[in-house]
């Protein structure tokens, strides 16, 4: 999605890059220059994931960046079980 888009998709959820900026306490020219893929931020790229009930992957296909992390509780489990393996 460009940023036209995610903008649009926000006004049709009733919500806009301010009202991203303030739950996320950040300025909304943060939001607007990861909107435009002028700065990189996986924080607010997750926000407009929910924001919008879409993957992260749908709206930034384009920003390999932002795809693929683990979540830090299975990172967690993972790094518990090599542990482990090397205790016995």
């Amino acid at each position: 999605m460009n940023s036209d888009q995610i903008l649009q998709q926000l006004n049709s959820h009733g919500l806009s890059f301010t009202d991203i900026a303030k739950a996320l306490k950040v300025s909304t020219a943060a939001v607007s220059m990861v909107a435009h893929r002028k700065g990189c931020s996986l924080r607010i790229a997750k926000a407009f994931s929910i924001a919008l009930n879409k993957p992260v992957e749908k709206i930034f296909p384009d920003c390999p960046q932002y795809h693929c992390h683990p979540d830090p509780k299975k990172r967690q489990q993972r790094l518990d079980a090599v542990r482990q393996l090397s205790a016995a």
